[in-house]
């Protein structure tokens, strides 16, 4: 995953990560406003599944379309019913729905900037964080609580030098 993702970051062809801190500064505007990152998910470890069809690029592009400065996906299998493949797509939906609302607006669609994906998962290992990127992430979520102090300089130090 190593050599993989290391590939990925001199291809020219492979996306780099998007920038999320300008657009929630953005949102968040001068006066520092309250912003809103909404989240994505399939479930919850006690009710069960939150919606009878769970469309993730028809919600990823309704969350684009209505201005989201950046959208989480969670993508833990276990507890949250997600995949690694659920931040592709929501990376390919963001892309589609910023050119067509940039088409709509009468633009030629250059230019246009999609709204961050951001990871959210309980990631432990640095193998992880490859996985993540890899699939798409533009940034990623880390648990203080269930990491070790140690840990989370370590994955953070890992995490800043992926791009």
């Amino acid at each position: 995953l190593l050599s993989q993702t290391k590939m990925a970051m001199v291809d020219p062809a492979k996306p780099k990560p998007r920038d999320w801190i300008g657009p929630v500064k953005q949102a968040a505007g001068d006066d520092g406003n309250f912003v809103i990152i909404p989240e994505c998910k399939r479930m919850e470890p006690v009710s069960g599944s939150l919606r009878k069809r769970y469309d993730l690029p028809k919600i990823v592009k309704e969350l684009t379309a209505a201005g989201a400065p950046a959208i989480s996906v969670n993508s833990d299998g276990v507890l949250f019913g997600g995949t690694m493949e659920d931040i592709t797509i929501a990376r390919d939906a963001s892309n589609a729905a910023a050119v067509a609302e940039s088409f709509n607006a009468g633009d030629d669609g250059d230019g246009v900037v999609a709204p961050p994906v951001l990871a959210s998962d309980l990631l432990l290992y640095p193998y992880q964080l490859y996985k993540l990127r890899l699939a798409g992430a533009d940034a990623v979520t880390l648990v203080v609580g269930a990491l070790e102090s140690k840990d989370l300089l370590y994955l953070t130090k890992i995490a800043s030098t992926i791009q």
